[in-house]
């Protein structure tokens, strides 16, 4: 699956472990292209900072997804494709 859209904020530096390794990530709030109403919450696995800034479009292919049913939360974990 992919997401492309907009994003609305990002936390940068942030740290964990994903398959068993301690790795960088960047959490983004992305509203999608084809819907803007739609935010999607998304950790960007393998890299500290997102040179794309708040406003900017990007491209990730969700690897993983997280639900949180309690919070009632999906989470995407990605790659950046773009």
């Amino acid at each position: 699956m992919v997401i492309e859209g907009t994003i609305v904020s990002k936390e940068t530096g942030l740290s964990a472990i994903f398959e068993g390794v301690e790795q960088p990530y960047v959490r983004c709030m992305v509203a999608r292209l084809e819907n803007p109403d739609v935010q999607s919450e998304a950790r960007i696995v393998g890299i500290s900072d997102l040179a794309i800034p708040i406003g900017g479009v990007v491209k990730l292919e969700v690897t993983r997804v997280v639900t949180d049913r309690k919070a009632g939360v999906v989470r995407f974990d990605c790659k950046l494709l773009s």
